[in-house]
């Protein structure tokens, strides 16, 4: 049984960094720059380092995603078109770094707030130990009282380990930093059923509580100087609300009512994409952040036993695409084609195919075939361990969260799952020291 709550707080009495809140805002390309003036939007800039300043002091703690540095880049050499060479995208990036950071500092410097500059790529997020010391380097800012600036290290990143958009960066941020927000700022105020620029029937959903039954038209790109686009806002709230974050996708122009009226009061803003009843963690919340290298399709009952936590089968698997190695990360979609979790595979991808095939399997693309493995008195060898799986598809936590919930010095980060810290530890250092242990 928990303790029972102690009476409420306020920010100024909280007695640790540890038992604030976290929110990350990821701002996009197009909320940053003035396309047609070839300059920075410097209002909107200001309007968002204030924002984040307002919450600093309410007592959240808020790391900002910056995209824009190649736009930046751009404006700053002149251009008008994104180069298509690898290298010359990536000089405009160092380019345009360095000119946003300088804003970000002198405008942050004036409102009395410190930030830091983070760059991070896939490969750094992939690989456990840099994981865990990327973590650790965002708790140190926030016991610091520093605002992480956050984008990708674009000048680094090879093509095969990019996030390829900060919509996803920010989600990995968010389940890196245990966040309850994740705000994904862009030129429309929520998700739509189609493109309301162009069809007028278009309708905006409020909450979305399975990302798999959406039926949405998300066609399309981002700006001329953006990599995003709603495809990519999807993309990242399934990564965000598997690891517990609730996320919201809401109009950039309105970030500095829209921000504050979310986390402080608890008002519906945008579109929001609730977040998992039991949230990923340890080594599971890790996975989403290691690359994909393919896909195995299962049938109902693989389905079924992944989501009940249960290793997945050989002999549920029905399909493979893609080359991947022994224990690279693979998607594992259901019958119907849809997304269910990530896992690391025991096999590789030719492997696999001839595994399933003995085990009475289809080949890749068939169906189930009648001669299953039953002479077998040890079934069929596990192609997915029930630790190297990390669900996707999750029942979500129908609430709205709201900033009072985290001022109680009795807040519980493990409640749902029926566990609480012990007397004198906080609910997020006792469960970074269950995640450093697994």
């Amino acid at each position: 049984m928990s303790a029972p709550r102690s009476p409420m707080k306020t920010a100024a009495q909280l007695e640790s960094v540890q038992e604030q809140p976290t929110v990350v805002i990821k701002v996009g390309t197009s909320s940053l720059l003035r396309t047609e003036a070839g300059t920075l939007h410097l209002s909107q800039i200001c309007t968002l380092c204030e924002t984040v300043s307002r919450l600093t002091r309410a007592g959240v703690r808020v790391v900002l995603v910056s995209s824009g540095a190649v736009g930046a880049g751009m404006f700053r050499m002149g251009l008008t078109e994104k180069p298509r060479e690898v290298a010359k995208k990536q000089a405009l990036a160092a380019v345009g770094q360095v000119h946003l950071m300088r804003y970000y500092e002198d405008i942050f410097n004036t409102i009395g707030i410190k930030c830091a500059q983070v760059l991070l790529t896939l490969e750094n997020l992939s690989n456990r130990k840099q994981y865990v010391r990327a973590r650790n380097t965002f708790n140190a800012l926030f016991d610091m009282g520093v605002v992480p600036v956050v984008n990708e290290n674009d000048c680094v990143a090879v093509e095969e380990l990019r996030f390829g958009d900060n919509d996803t960066l920010s989600a990995q941020v968010a389940a890196l930093c245990e966040a309850q927000w994740l705000f994904l700022l862009t030129d429309v105020d929520g998700l739509y059923t189609s493109n309301p620029n162009t069809d007028p029937d278009a309708r905006r959903i409020e909450v979305v509580e399975n990302i798999n039954e959406l039926d949405v038209d998300v066609g399309g790109a981002g700006t001329s100087v953006g990599t995003g686009g709603m495809v990519t806002k999807l993309t990242a709230a399934r990564i965000a609300c598997a690891a517990g974050c609730k996320t919201i996708v809401c109009l950039s122009s309105n970030l500095e009512k829209d921000v504050e009226a979310c986390v402080l009061r608890g008002e519906p803003v945008g579109t929001a994409f609730l977040p998992a009843k039991i949230a990923a963690k340890g080594k599971k919340k890790w996975l989403l952040a290691v690359p994909i290298q393919g896909e195995i399709g299962v049938d109902r009952s693989g389905a079924s036993a992944v989501l009940r936590g249960m290793p997945l089968l050989t002999s549920h698997v029905t399909r493979c695409e893609g080359s991947f190695r022994v224990q690279e990360c693979v998607r594992i979609v259901n019958e119907d084609g849809q997304e269910i979790a990530r896992g690391l595979c025991n096999y590789n991808s030719a492997v696999l195919v001839d595994t399933a095939k003995d085990y009475g399997l289809a080949a890749p693309m068939g169906t189930i075939m009648e001669d299953g493995w039953v002479d077998d008195e040890d079934g069929p060898p596990e192609c997915m361990h029930a630790n190297n799986i990390c669900v996707t598809h999750v029942e979500t936590l129908k609430k709205s969260f709201t900033f009072s919930d985290f001022l109680g010095a009795g807040y519980d980060s493990n409640e749902s799952r029926g566990a609480s810290p012990g007397p004198g530890t906080s609910p997020r250092q006792s469960h970074e020291d269950h995640e450093d242990n697994e």
